[in-house]
């Protein structure tokens, strides 16, 4: 989904869910994907939005995101040589996209400025692409910016399925090297009952169950699993 709003230049976009559900993870391999292409994309990124209390603060976060050096000192200043920075990369036809991790940390008067610099378009499409990583509790602060809110294209990332979390550890396992996946097909199912399909966890007891079967040599058991659980807190 977010890359499809970038691509197709929609403009702005939020994904949310708990903690472990992957946000973070997704914003760090699309930052990775797009700076492998620097004629193509200009990444700017924001870990956390308590780093920008106010409209003022984050649009200087923003400038120097995107490698600038903030020059005013007044919002309007600093508001036109952002558009500056921005308009330069569309003449280039490069594709400016700002990620902001935590974005549920923002103030609503910072969120409504982001409202703002979607207003850098053309008569076809949007000039900056935005994309908002947060907690579902963002959804609340969000009723009290309507002007952005009706803007986003939100996806809610949630737990996985048992299907799902399997196909995640094989991928996992595959881009770490691995060549034989080491799980029996019980301890897929142990793992998925203890986690109930929550990403992070089941991730942690995976590479500590691991752990414990290349030890003893061994393919992982749902016994290795219990035992590797125990060493966790399990949300």
């Amino acid at each position: 989904m977010a890359a499809r709003v970038i691509t197709e230049h929609e403009g702005a976009a939020l994904i949310y869910g708990e903690k472990g559900t992957g946000k973070t993870t997704i914003m760090r391999r699309l930052v990775t994907e797009m700076s492998n292409l620097p004629d193509r994309f200009h990444v700017a990124t924001i870990a956390a939005g308590e780093h920008c209390p106010t409209p003022f603060q984050l649009v200087q976060e923003v400038i120097e995101g995107f490698g600038g050096e903030c020059r005013s000192n007044n919002r309007k200043g600093r508001y036109d040589q952002l558009k500056t920075i921005l308009l330069e990369d569309y003449r280039r036809s490069i594709t400016p996209v700002l990620l902001i991790d935590e974005a549920q940390q923002l103030e609503a008067q910072a969120l409504e400025s982001l409202r703002g610099y979607l207003n850098f378009e053309t008569a076809t499409e949007k000039v900056l692409q935005i994309i908002l990583f947060a907690m579902p509790n963002i959804v609340r602060k969000l009723a009290y910016v309507p002007s952005l809110r009706n803007r986003l294209v939100r996806t809610e990332l949630d737990r996985m399925n048992e299907a799902n979390l399997t196909k995640m550890l094989e991928w996992r396992f595959i881009q770490a090297g691995g060549k034989v996946f080491p799980f029996e097909p019980q301890a897929l199912q142990e793992l998925y009952r203890l986690t109930k399909g929550h990403p992070r966890t089941a991730c942690g007891i995976a590479v500590l169950a691991l752990e414990a079967a290349a030890a003893r040599n061994t393919f992982i058991t749902p016994s290795i699993i219990q035992e590797a659980a125990s060493k966790r807190f399990v949300d």
